[in-house]
């Protein structure tokens, strides 16, 4: 790993709502969200994170969209206090990072939740819970080896030697680990660190 420089708070959420305002399974729910509140999309997609007012709508958009700052949801038991900086990851580091301890991501791994043994899943054909299909995440794996660009991936760790886990970013990574013979050399992320992590249930 290697550190870039230091982030924010309120780029993670800026970050993590433009990550999921392109998801086909979470876009529909954010964009109406959005619509309800009546806010642009540009507040996402071109943020001023100087801005006290749009950080404040941002984090409050967040709160309604996953239950961020509200203990529920994704962020039940997660640290109000996380310390946020912009790293870089090689391939290798990239493909031991871990995603939330869910159900689905538990399945699709064998229970390992290790992106590797992700794509043997999908590979081979697997069905998440007997039912799902997974061929869909082939699609997003040809954008990677097309030299499609997305948002960083939002990872947090309880301390410097403990696994990074996947915040925000699921869909993405998969893809990463079908396509990793295509990945540069170093590939960004988004990194929140603090030991109450260990206590947030997906950890």
């Amino acid at each position: 790993m290697r550190i870039i420089g230091p982030s924010s708070e309120a780029e993670m959420v800026a970050s993590f709502l433009v990550g999921e305002l392109s998801s086909g399974r979470f876009g529909p729910t954010l964009a109406r969200i959005l619509a309800r509140r009546r806010i642009p999309k540009t507040l996402l997609t071109h943020a001023d994170l100087t801005d006290p007012e749009e950080n404040e709508q941002r984090r409050q958009v967040l709160g309604e969209f996953r239950g961020y700052r509200q203990d529920r949801e994704l962020f039940a038991g997660f640290p109000d206090e996380v310390s946020w900086q912009h790293v870089v990851l090689s391939p290798a580091e990239l493909l031991e990072v871990r995603y939330i301890d869910y159900s689905y991501w538990t399945a699709l791994t064998d229970g390992t939740r290790r992106p590797t043994d992700a794509a043997r899943f999908i590979r081979r054909g697997g069905l998440v819970f007997d039912r799902m299909p997974t061929e869909h995440f082939l699609a997003v794996a040809e954008s990677v080896r097309e030299g499609v660009t997305w948002e960083p991936i939002i990872c947090v760790r309880a301390g410097g030697d403990d696994p990074f886990v996947v915040l925000e970013g699921h869909a993405r990574l998969t893809a990463m680990a079908l396509a990793s013979d295509c990945l540069p050399d170093e590939v960004p992320v988004l990194l929140g660190t603090s030991a109450a992590i260990s206590n947030w249930p997906c950890y």
